[in-house]
């Protein structure tokens, strides 16, 4: 069990005004209240250019993620989503 999922985005610039930021967030309950007290971040607003930021899913659960900017205003429009790695039975 070892996914990848490759965070992009472009870091703050003169012409990029809303960084962007990665957060773990604990629970299914933070993820859908936007909830990032108990939030761990795991890609600063400057990780993402280039090559990206890699995380390695690397347990079998769910996954939830959230763009912790502007004081959770990014993750309560909808930039956040969540992932769970699945078996492979070969």
């Amino acid at each position: 069990m070892n996914g990848t999922s490759v965070f992009k985005f472009d870091p703050p610039s003169e012409n990029n005004q809303h960084p962007h930021s990665v957060y773990l967030l604990p629970n299914l309950w933070s993820f859908l209240t936007c909830d990032l007290r108990w939030a761990k971040q795991v890609a600063k607003t400057t990780d993402g250019g280039g090559e990206g930021f890699e995380f390695v899913l690397n347990k079998w659960r769910p996954y939830y993620f959230a763009c912790g900017e502007s004081n959770g205003f990014h993750c309560r429009s909808g930039m956040k989503f969540f992932a769970t790695p699945l078996f492979r039975w070969y």
